[in-house]
């Protein structure tokens, strides 16, 4: 994957002499071939306002229970069983989050480290409970850990999410928690209070890549969802016409037929289409991409029959919370030449990004028949440099970390190709904490310098 580049606006600093400096901070997000998976740390469930369960109900176990808001900010689950005997509670399995009525499907928590919850009882003592998801179509139960003892009154008790698989955590049905027996406190009051995702979310996710030939044979969830008719050999809204393309690290590919509109493909959670017999989309959706601020689109346009070449427009689209809005960050030119290209779109303004149920792609009229192959969507945090001060004859800059990524800092005279780069000190690796690098007798050595700041594999 080729990198792709973010500039910022130049920034000037004046000296006590009065002399100016322009410095001209060119960021660049280094895209790289390496797979980090993210989504937005935030809260799940807090219960605002009376008379919404949100849907949460007993799951299972022997004892009853009445599960009711009727105190704003609170879920109150009091047991009725009369020997305080085990009971499970969780979310409703078609319910995604408290913020969305709308998505259905599971919970994307991949690259998150834990779930919080606000959680306590009435009894006089502890209670052990095990708190667990349910998750990926196979509805697999998953321990969050341990055991932990519940104390009365309501306090804070996180659950590390390490333990689940990429296809766990990019799919949970449920998140509850498991009350063991306890008939030394008899029934009791249990309130619960909010329910969150935690952690620190990574700079980039390759939502899709088409490596691996055993999600789908490679197709990776992908499907011709409309303007189905370009798709040489489409017979639905499914992945008839579509197939993977094993050269170089492996893509997506489909003729698309001239001299019509140019057909639409899109992709889920880069998991496997329609893996039970339902033949849509549920096991796929939604996804969380609300922690990016760019989608690059690697991918390719070839004539069938060789021709004049030109542009094809593409344009980017999501559908999302449920299908109920189709938005589109724009469109970009690929050039018909065979060659890969990155279509990078901002996605600022775009509305319900934390459920999206379809990424996607949107081919404009093209007059001759197109071999079009995708090599890979990647969404990303475009790393920028918060400051550039300067002291004395030193410039120091200062950017924000994600923890585990590896960032370095260049500089240059000019803007030329070829112009000789020079790296400050070492790499810096990210603690989530802001990073400072000094140049060293910058002023002196030159009136204008351009600093690079690149994020690496």
């Amino acid at each position: 994957m080729n990198p792709t580049q973010k500039q910022i606006a130049p920034v000037c600093t004046t000296s006590t002499s009065k002399s100016v400096t322009c410095l001209a901070v060119a960021c660049l997000l280094a895209l790289t071939s390496s797979q980090a998976v993210a989504q937005s740390p935030g809260v799940l469930y807090t219960w605002p306002g009376t008379g919404n369960d949100q849907q949460w109900a007993k799951n299972f176990g022997p004892s009853t229970v009445v599960v009711d808001n009727s105190i704003a900010g609170e879920l109150r689950v009091t047991e009725t069983g009369g020997a305080g005997a085990t009971v499970a509670i969780s979310d409703g399995a078609n319910r995604v989050r408290e913020s969305s009525t709308a998505a259905s499907g599971g919970l994307d928590v991949t690259g998150l480290d834990y779930l919080e919850f606000d959680i306590g009882h009435s009894g006089v003592g502890n209670i052990n409970v095990q708190f667990f998801v349910q998750a990926s179509p196979g509805y697999s139960f998953v321990s969050l850990g341990p055991d932990v003892a519940v104390t009365p009154g309501v306090n804070t008790y996180q659950l590390d999410l390490s333990g689940l698989t990429p296809e766990q955590a990019v799919y949970i049905r449920t998140i509850g928690f498991n009350v063991r027996d306890h008939a030394v406190e008899g029934d009791v009051v249990w309130t619960l209070r909010e329910v969150r995702a935690g952690g620190t979310p990574l700079a980039t996710r390759d939502l899709i890549t088409h490596d691996d030939i055993f999600i789908d044979g490679g197709l990776q969830g992908a499907i011709v969802n409309f303007d189905r008719g370009a798709v040489l050999g489409n017979t639905g809204q499914d992945q008839t016409g579509l197939s993977h393309n094993p050269a170089g690290s492996g893509s997506l590919e489909w003729t698309d037929l001239g001299n019509s509109n140019g057909a639409a493909i899109s992709w889920g959670n880069g998991t496997a289409w329609d893996p039970g017999s339902g033949g849509n989309t549920f096991w796929i959706r939604p996804t969380d991409l609300s922690n990016y601020d760019k989608m690059v689109i690697r991918m390719s346009a070839t004539e069938v029959i060789p021709g004049t070449g030109g542009l094809l427009g593409v344009q980017g689209f999501f559908q999302v919370n449920g299908f109920g809005t189709f938005q589109t960050p724009g469109a970009k030119a690929l050039p018909i030449d065979g060659q890969f290209h990155d279509l990078e779109f901002p996605l600022a303004g775009m509305v319900s990004m934390n459920v999206v149920d379809q990424t996607g792609i949107n081919l404009f009229n093209h007059t001759n028949d197109l071999r079009i192959n995708v090599d890979s969507i990647r969404f990303a945090v475009v790393p920028t440099i918060k400051s550039v001060e300067k002291s004395g004859q030193d410039i120091t800059l200062k950017f924000h970390t994600s923890p585990g990524q590896t960032y370095s800092v260049e500089y240059f005279s000019d803007l030329n190709p070829g112009s000789p780069t020079n790296t400050l000190g070492g790499n810096v690796l990210g603690d989530g904490l802001d990073a400072v690098v000094t140049d060293t007798n910058a002023v002196s050595a030159a009136v204008t310098r351009f600093y690079r700041l690149n994020l690496l594999p």
